[in-house]
C-alpha cells in the first residue's frame, strides 16, 4: 500500500477512535461460486444500520468501477409479537 493512502487510513481509524466508533469483522468467501459474506458487528451495537447502508454504498460503488452491475436484496427484519 502507498504511503498517502496509509496515512489517510490511519487518520481515518483515529477519528473513528475518537468518536467512540468500533466494531470486529468475519468474512466468509468461496472464491469459485463468487460468493462473499460479511459479518459486522459495531460499538456502540446501535450504529450498525447506519453504518450498514453507508458501507453498501461503498460496495457498490466499487462493483461499479470494474464495470459489474449491483441489485441490492435488503432482508426485511422479523416482527415478534
Amino acid at each position: 500500500m502507498n504511503e498517502g493512502i496509509e496515512q489517510q487510513v490511519e487518520q481515518y481509524r483515529q477519528q473513528s477512535a475518537q468518536s467512540g466508533f468500533s466494531g470486529s469483522a468475519i468474512v466468509d468467501i468461496n472464491p469459485a461460486s463468487g460468493i462473499i459474506r460479511l459479518k459486522i458487528k459495531t460499538i456502540p451495537p446501535e450504529s450498525i444500520q447506519q453504518f450498514i447502508t453507508n458501507y453498501i454504498n461503498i460496495i457498490v460503488m466499487s462493483l461499479n468501477t470494474v464495470n459489474i452491475n449491483v441489485k441490492i436484496h435488503v432482508t426485511e427484519e422479523e416482527k415478534h409479537d
